[in-house]
């Protein structure tokens, strides 16, 4: 199985994947989505992809801009693939990554040096979020409270396992979905971008105009 990158300095390229370790890259549509929404964010963050399988969103990241990114995977064929990955799109991919073996609910143990992440990508197994959707929740949001001040978290679940409201009231959280992925965007409060919030402004509007028309 192959997966493309969509745009930046590696845009078109073709990574490997393999069918039946357990990962589930995103959809090329959801993915870029997920993209144009961060938009500049990712440009010369720290991004942590958590569940990384073979890499693609960490990849894409790079290609995009991303200072750094660090994979965290506990399949071993899977970082196998990941390595061939990012070797087969030169060194400065190789330079600008670290691959860290281990449980992808945890930080990664990188160490004081490490700097904090402004974007960490978390994309568990459906069924895994889906039979203790509660420990999903903590675990997530322990890992938002790792973010660099305006960090965002962009935890990937399957549509109507959880809801905004299912989360903490110190994280903002803007839940979008596309077919049967749903893509949680979490900020800590107070730090939320301000188009983020023009957003939630102009569809709150929307819907106000939608309940008085019905």
């Amino acid at each position: 199985m192959s997966l493309r990158i969509i745009a930046g300095v590696y845009g078109s390229r073709v990574l490997k994947s393999v069918r039946g370790l357990g990962t589930r890259p995103l959809l090329g549509q959801v993915k870029a989505a997920i993209f144009n929404i961060l938009g500049d964010q990712v440009v010369d963050a720290v991004v942590w992809d958590q569940f990384a399988g073979t890499g693609a969103t960490g990849i894409e990241s790079l290609s995009r801009g991303a200072q750094q990114a660090v994979f965290v995977e506990k399949n071993n064929k899977a970082l196998e693939i990941l390595r061939g990955n990012l070797q087969m799109l030169g060194e400065d991919a190789v330079s600008r990554s670290v691959i860290a073996r281990g449980d992808a609910w945890e930080p990664p143990a990188l160490g004081d040096s490490q700097p904090a992440p402004n974007l960490i990508f978390l994309d568990p197994p459906y069924a895994m979020v889906e039979e203790d959707p509660v420990k999903s929740i903590y675990r997530a949001r322990q890992l938002a409270h790792r973010l660099a001040p305006g960090g965002c978290l962009v935890f990937h679940f399957e549509a109507g396992v959880l809801e905004e409201d299912d989360f903490d009231d110190d994280l903002f959280v803007d839940l979008r979905q596309w077919g049967g992925s749903a893509i949680a965007f979490v900020w800590r409060q107070g730090e939320v971008p301000e188009r983020v919030l023009r957003r939630r402004e102009r569809d709150a509007l929307r819907n106000g105009d939608a309940d008085e028309a019905s």
